[in-house]
């Protein structure tokens, strides 16, 4: 009986997280360059939505703009 209550209550956790997974609002991706730069994509579900920055080797950021691809 207690092991189906823990089954039950661990498959209700994943669905509350899959269906919470929707509604997360932005993703990113990170890639590492040769040079030392590191460049963060971001995507903003709700809006559609990309837009990337550039971190030097240094540590400054260069923004680009905003791109709606729809």
């Amino acid at each position: 009986m207690q092991k189906e209550v823990l089954t039950y209550a661990l498959l209700a956790i994943l669905a509350v997280a899959l269906l919470l997974h929707s509604f997360l609002p932005r993703y990113e991706w990170r890639t590492l360059d040769e040079s030392g730069s590191v460049s963060i994509v971001v995507y903003d579900k709700w809006t559609g939505r990309f837009q990337r920055g550039v971190y030097d080797a240094k540590g400054n950021l260069t923004a680009m703009r905003v791109y709606t691809p729809f």
